[in-house]
């Protein structure tokens, strides 16, 4: 589990003011508000990538995860002139992951990267560098999985793919928090929905139709 607490964070004006919130593991969580609201500045605080005014992070039972937090911009960032293939393996030297060439390919293969693995990254499309932040998210199993609209250039067979990969992750024990502003997937993918506004978190559990979800929602933000 995951306890945020009187989370505050302020640039020229207060972004955060007192968030609290608890992730718990085995769920999808979607985190909804306008544009410019502190979504992405939440989720880099969460990941230890931004210091924060106050308040605190808490982390409960984490076990057997290579790492606590694992954060996907948008967009993804890359070694370009490297293959596919060479960014994840050095992502699993990095981790320390210790698998042979055999053990990574097989993992690309069964992330339905194997068409371009070994091409250029720098060659890639948006979509097709989403596709690679993802694998090597799951590759690396953190504890809590935050991405920031990860859906957001794949096409729609891999939209369909990539949620149940998502899905098939939580089930797992882990945590998954991600952004969007599709409200259709939001409804799809998540147990409980967070609503940014005004610096505070508004919790909504998912237990509408997409109908339901749409007006509660636009109400809120």
């Amino acid at each position: 589990m995951i306890k945020v607490k009187g989370l505050t964070k302020s640039y020229q004006k207060k972004v955060l003011s007192e968030v609290d919130f608890e992730l718990e593991y085995g769920k999808i969580y979607c985190l909804l508000g306008r544009n410019g609201v502190g979504k992405t500045t939440l989720m880099k605080i969460m990941a230890g990538m931004l210091e924060y005014d106050a308040g605190d992070i808490q982390v409960v039972d984490d076990e057997n995860h290579s790492e606590c937090f694992h954060y996907v911009t948008e967009p993804p960032v890359f070694l370009d002139y490297l293959s596919g293939f060479d960014n994840i393996k050095f992502v699993s030297q990095l981790h320390n992951l210790s698998l042979t060439d055999m053990q990574l390919k097989k993992f690309i293969q069964n992330q339905g990267l194997e068409q371009f693995a070994d091409d250029l990254v720098v060659n890639y499309s948006q979509g097709m560098k989403h596709q690679l932040s993802l694998a090597i998210a799951f590759l690396i199993n953190p504890y809590a999985l935050l991405l920031d609209e990860p859906l957001v250039s794949l096409d729609p067979v891999n939209i369909v793919t990539m949620q149940k990969k998502l899905k098939e992750f939580a089930t797992q024990g882990n945590i998954v928090f991600l952004s969007t502003h599709m409200l259709p997937i939001a409804n799809k993918l998540a147990d409980e929905i967070l609503i940014l506004k005004d610096g505070t978190v508004n919790i909504i559990p998912n237990d509408l139709s997409e109908e339901e979800l749409e007006k509660l929602v636009l109400k809120k933000i």
